[in-house]
């Protein structure tokens, strides 16, 4: 197993729970099939999905979900993102570009790599759309959940300030500020700070029993041009229990090890 190379763009998770791990979809099974008991279980996005092209809030199944690896990959202004990609062994092959999913998953199998900064950071927006595509894969109906009606409560938001931060600076816990500007967003901000979170999705995404939400975020400072975004899980694992981030973080899987 290779593992991709970390992309994190500006989000810490000090004192949050270790990064939750996903493997990408299947590549050489049936796709036709269920992947193992889980196809049938379908996710349901709360809102439209920011990462990729067509992804609206309905509940997605197999066929559904497989249809999204298709879908052109988005920037955090909501155009389309292409990502060249070089051969691991031979300079003489063409480079070549990435736009879904689909071809993230052959590229990466097959040992392609961004070869220039600029090219990781355009792959990134690949590793967390590509990551959160796996996440909904794996998905499971949640035998307990410990949100109030699905979401985390104003107070339960305002927590999270403490494993959210921004490039290396934390916000000053006594300045947050929490609103919800819409359905099922949050923004945390703190002087000049700000992190906006979007629900996705509610399900158990790591096999625990225990219902996640799946989670857009992006931040920034007011005025910079610095932003940053991320895909991850909040977690709350007790009643009384505070929440936790756990940002996802892709693996690359060789082709034979990646069917189940």
């Amino acid at each position: 197993m290779v593992a991709l190379r970390p992309i994190i763009m500006g989000v810490g998770a000090a004192g949050a729970a270790a990064t939750a791990i996903f493997t990408q979809p299947f590549r050489d099974a049936d796709e036709t099939q269920s992947n193992g008991d889980r196809g049938a279980y379908e996710v349901c996005l709360k809102t439209q999905m920011p990462l990729f092209e067509k992804a609206s809030a309905k509940c997605y199944g197999h066929e559904a979900l497989l249809a999204l690896m298709d879908e052109r990959i988005l920037d955090l202004q909501g155009n389309p993102v292409t990502a060249t990609m070089t051969h691991p062994s031979d300079m003489s092959v063409p480079s070549r570009n990435l736009n879904t999913c689909r071809d993230y998953r052959e590229l990466s199998f097959d040992g392609w790599y961004a070869a220039t900064t600029r090219e990781m950071r355009r792959e990134g927006y690949f590793v967390r759309a590509c990551g959160a595509l796996s996440a909904m894969f794996d998905a499971q109906a949640a035998g307990r959940e410990y949100f109030t009606n699905g979401s985390p409560e104003s107070e339960e938001v305002a927590s999270l300030k403490g494993v959210l931060r921004i490039g290396e600076t934390a916000a000053d816990i006594d300045a947050v500020v929490v609103e919800q500007p819409g359905a099922f967003q949050w923004r945390i901000a703190a002087d000049s700070q700000f992190v906006e979170i979007q629900e996705l999705a509610n399900a158990d995404f790591d096999n625990d029993g225990i219902g996640e939400i799946l989670v857009f975020l992006a931040g920034g400072t007011n005025g910079g041009s610095a932003l940053f975004y991320d895909v991850g899980l909040i977690q709350k694992d007790a009643a009384e229990a505070p929440l936790e981030f756990s940002p996802l973080s892709l693996e690359r899987d060789d082709a034979a090890g990646a069917a189940g």
